[in-house]
């Protein structure tokens, strides 16, 4: 039994080792969510009730396999077992460790509560109602669902331990020799005996020989591995790791419906989950070749060879081999799930990227594994090399080793695929990155022949030279428009930035009243341009002497000039502070003509709301635009940065019961866009017409009434299908393969307006535009502007909805974003301070479900709204708590979820035709230039309400 104990004690010490690991990496942080002070029970308490107690239950049960059997390939089989079993038991029970993605009900979370091996549902189940100062102050007692979930593993643990002690026998198994194979030999050694006649080899060593000597050594290398059980039971776990990963991916859960099993979806998922499993093989197998001969003692006669330094060579083309092997494997994988999920059209260029991004920096990772290897002389230092060599420059590590992007040639790639663009730049600028790291690690290569064998000195420099200077040419082309990241240059830029404006902050500055622009877009050549020019009106009740001036860091100014009355002011630097001989009277106004451009760079990656793509772009542009005035989103939030940069308290959101100052900051725009001969150009606003001239196409788009100063840009090659609901023209822009989902999106748009302009009021504009985006923009499902409302591929346009009619996600998106142009965006425009998210995002909520309600009728909106009271309980214990009229931007389950709940409830107590009657009033009477907040609203339930009611009110949007 000592082996048994032994088993146990390194598991066990493993699991001390990570615990060790957590602790100094968490000791090590700072920022203002690490606890002031350190408990050893915090972190001993977890390590005895997972560690030790899970530690058991595997030895255990791998302990009875081993003695049962006495077979290792059913001892490795069992510990996959475990954690597949593990996976598919998370996946179907509804534990709460992946309830983010999939709400289950009560009764299955504590199904898996109770039968988890590893007691993290049970954990995490009972902690589900613990407020966030509870989770960071209390440990979770050993209790309930939790106390059983533990008694369960720790008793079947105990089954184990039995039965394989009962296994275990002191006698050894008889070896039963063949008599046949004995003859057999001894027949054969009388054949050898009687040739008497030797024929004598003549030795030729040219290339061809070469070549011959490499095909054996591969042929040795695969036949080994291939016999080896580490292969089949790798490639299992590698299947079934990333297969789940592209089941997760297609079904997201009961909150968004089935994904179409796209090539696209699948490689992305393989490269996001393939590279750092095949480093790791990388690294074993690297290892496991290189030193088979040795281990076997048959190296002795190896290395008697002629072209034994050539099995270098072989062992990197065996690791290639076997990473090409696993390619096709994932690859083949992912082919039938397309077929099992009925999507045929299989892209060519998707799965191309999984040979670019992985199969070829893990081939290139290979042979600096192979060349490690053969420097060092020991296998286990040889192997720690490799582990650590794959962990730092293989791993997020080498970001903070190599600042220089190009030096981390051994890295893959997680970033976006889209239909609409593919991988866009990444492809070529990841290409260019691995030829410049196949240059060094062949230069590495050449160094290390010249060292160890008799080759041409003149040779080696030849080839040497060539690979260098590819190598600068690549490196140079790749590194081209680069822009390093320096956290410490950006912290002090806020820090300084906000020592020198923040008085503007409580000076009176001009608004801009109107917007009149020129954008023009070279989408192949991710590159914008824009022209543009503001007027600027003092609506204060001051004279303003000074007017500070921003523009974004990541445009260039090419021309900007600030005129009043006689003064010009040439600008030149991103923030500007000018100096006004005459005072800007209250009513004057001052004019603002700029010229800007963005270009990105693959080196620099994109930024997701300002993606200027080859097809499919998209740019929340008014963000890049010129601000007036002191800008608090600039200032660092970290109190310990903040101390550190002498700087004092950041800028706090106004209180609700703060004095209203009624901004008038609506702005008229008027918006040309031009853009490439195949695309079509969507902006914000109606469009006014459109042309074409030479190789471009012009869109004007204009607001027919005063917006926010909100507004973006899409740019696609588009189909377009039209609509009409009373008088109001409906237009869906989308990819033309992604035609599946437009109709019902028209269908579901026109039943919203019915419903919204039957009870809040007339639609505030002629036309409603849709455009579908791609997923180089992140962040959002959909998004409204004044009439133009921009959604995702893979949310909307791509989602499978015919595989499950419970999840409308098209119903739930047209009925949320197209009641934002009555909540937000267009009408009511809240008053910045708490709350006001309640007035923008917690109505839209509403609307949505009484959309839901009269298309689906009142159970299916109950289901819904299930949901939402899933979401809002698995995430209400990881942020304060606020009440709804009071919350804040950082808290959006509390008015997304909270307030549909809360919404909803209210209908059921006052009637629906009771809440809708006082949001109609609440719009009439608030809509822009007023600037509401919540105690406005709740006013306006107040009167419509019975007064018995008006406690309850009260109690639900102004209490925890």
């Amino acid at each position: 039994m000592g082996r048994v104990a032994s088993f146990y004690g390194i598991v066990f010490i493993g699991f001390t080792l990570i615990l060790l690991g957590f602790v100094i990496g968490q000791n090590l942080r700072t920022g203002p969510e690490m606890g002031a002070h350190f408990s050893l029970v915090y972190y001993l308490y977890p390590l005895l009730v997972f560690g030790l107690e899970n530690t058991i239950v595997v030895c255990s049960l791998l302990f009875y396999v081993a003695y049962k059997t006495k077979n290792r390939i059913l001892v490795v089989i069992g510990g996959l077992l475990v954690y597949v079993l593990y996976m598919v038991l998370l996946m179907y029970s509804g534990s709460p460790f992946m309830s983010d993605a999939i709400p289950q009900s009560k009764f299955a979370q504590q199904i898996s509560a109770i039968l988890d091996p590893f007691g993290l549902s049970s954990y995490f189940y009972i902690s589900e109602s613990f407020s966030a100062a509870q989770r960071n102050n209390l440990l979770v007692p050993l209790n309930g669902f939790f106390l059983l979930n533990r008694v369960f593993v720790l008793s079947l643990s105990s089954i184990f331990v039995f039965l394989g002690y009962k296994s275990f026998s002191f006698r050894r198994p008889a070896k039963h020799s063949s008599k046949k194979n004995v003859n057999e030999a001894i027949s054969n050694q009388n054949t050898f005996n009687q040739h008497k006649d030797f024929i004598a080899v003549i030795p030729a060593f040219n290339i061809s020989s070469w070549v011959r000597s490499i095909k054996s050594y591969v042929k040795l290398d695969l036949l080994y591995v291939f016999k080896n059980i580490a292969l089949p039971a790798t490639s299992v776990l590698l299947l079934f790791y990333v297969g789940m990963e592209i089941y997760a991916e297609i079904n997201q859960g009961i909150r968004l419906p089935q994904k179409y099993v796209s090539s696209g979806l699948v490689a992305s998922t393989i490269n996001e989950s393939f590279y750092l499993l095949g480093v790791l093989l990388a690294a074993y197998f690297a290892n496991d070749i290189c030193w088979r001969s040795h281990i076997s003692g048959f190296s002795l006669i190896e290395n008697a060879t002629f072209y034994f330094k050539s099995s270098l060579l072989a062992h990197w083309l065996s690791n290639s081999l076997l990473i090409l092997f696993f390619t096709f494997l994932l690859i083949t994988e992912g082919v039938l799930f397309q077929i099992l999920y009925g999507y045929s059209h299989f892209d060519i260029q998707a799965y191309w990227g999984v040979f670019v991004f992985n199969t070829f920096p893990l081939i290139l990772f290979a042979a600096f594994l192979v060349l490690l290897n053969s420097v060092l002389k020991n296998k286990f230092m040889a192997l720690g090399c490799t582990v650590v060599a794959a962990l730092i420059f293989a791993t997020s590590v080498s970001n903070k080793l190599f600042s220089l992007p190009l030096l981390r040639f051994f890295s893959g790639y997680k970033g976006p695929y889209s239909d609409f663009n593919g991988y866009g730049a990444y492809l070529g600028s990841f290409a260019e990155r691995l030829i410049f790291g196949y240059c060094v690690i062949g230069i590495l290569w050449i160094i290390y022949v010249l060292t160890e064998r008799k080759i041409s000195k003149w040779l080696a420099i030849s080839v040497i030279s060539v690979l260098s200077i590819l190598s600068f040419n690549i490196g140079s082309a790749f590194l081209k428009g680069y822009q390093p990241e320096n956290e410490k240059e950006e912290l002090a830029w806020a820090a300084n930035y906000e020592k020198q404006y923040r008085k503007f902050q409580d000076l009176p500055q001009p608004t801009i009243i109107d917007v009149k622009t020129r954008i023009a877009l070279y989408n192949s050549k991710n590159i914008y341009s824009v022209n543009g020019n503001y007027i600027m009106k003092n609506l204060s009740n001051q004279p303003i002497d000074n007017i500070l001036i921003n523009f974004s860091k990541d445009l260039e100014i090419e021309e900007a000039d600030f005129a009043f009355q006689n003064q010009t002011v040439q600008i030149n630097k991103k923030n500007e502070k000018i100096k006004l001989i005459q005072p800007m009277k209250p009513g004057e106004v001052a004019n603002l003509s700029f010229r800007i451009a963005y270009k990105w760079k693959a080196v620099n990656r994109h930024h997701s709301f300002n993606s200027i793509i080859r097809n499919g772009s998209f740019m929340r542009i008014s963000r890049y635009f010129p601000s007036i005035g002191y800008q608090s989103s600039y200032e660092i939030e970290d109190k310990f940065k903040r101390k550190e940069y002498g700087l004092g308290d950041h800028t706090q959101i106004r209180k609700l019961e703060t004095p209203k100052t009624n901004p008038q900051d609506f702005i008229n725009l008027d918006m040309l866009i031009s853009t490439e001969i195949d695309q079509t150009a969507i902006g914000t606003g109606e469009l006014i017409e459109k042309w074409k001239t030479g190789s471009r196409q012009y869109f004007h788009y204009r607001s027919r009434c005063p917006i926010p100063f909100r507004f973006a840009v899409a740019s696609a090659k588009y189909a377009v299908k039209s609509s009409n609901y009373k008088g109001i023209k409906i237009d869906v822009f989308y990819l033309p393969q992604h035609f599946q989902n437009v109709q019902h999106l028209i269908d579901n748009t026109k039943s919203a307006l019915e419903y919204c302009t039957r009870n809040f009021g007339p639609y505030p504009f002629e036309s409603i535009n849709f455009a579908e985006i791609s997923s180089f923009t992140k962040g959002f499902n959909a998004t409204a502007y004044p009439a133009v409302i921009f959604m995702a591929e893979d949310i909307a346009f791509h989602a499978n909805l015919k595989a499950d009619k419970q999840q409308d996600v098209i119903n739930e998106l047209a009925g949320h974003e197209l009641s934002h142009l009555w909540w937000g965006n267009s009408q009511i425009s809240p008053d910045n301070r708490e709350g006001q998210a309640m007035l923008t995002e917690t109505l839209a909520m509403y609307t949505e479900m009484m959309i839901c309600k009269k298309v689906y009728g009142k159970e299916k909106m109950l289901e819904r709204l299930k949901v939402q009271c899933q979401i809002y309980d698995a995430s209400k214990g990881f942020a304060q708590s606020q009440p709804l009229y009071k919350v804040t931007d950082e808290n959006p389950d509390i008015y997304y979820s909270k307030g549909a709940i809360i919404m909803v409830r209210l209908s059921q107590i006052i009637g629906e035709e009771t809440v809708n009657k006082a949001l109609r009033n609440f719009l009439e009477k608030y809509k822009y230039p007023n600037r509401p907040i919540t105690k406005d609203v709740l006013n306006e339930l107040y009167k419509v309400a019975d007064k018995k009611y008006h406690r309850r009110i009260k109690k639900m949007f102004t209490e925890l």
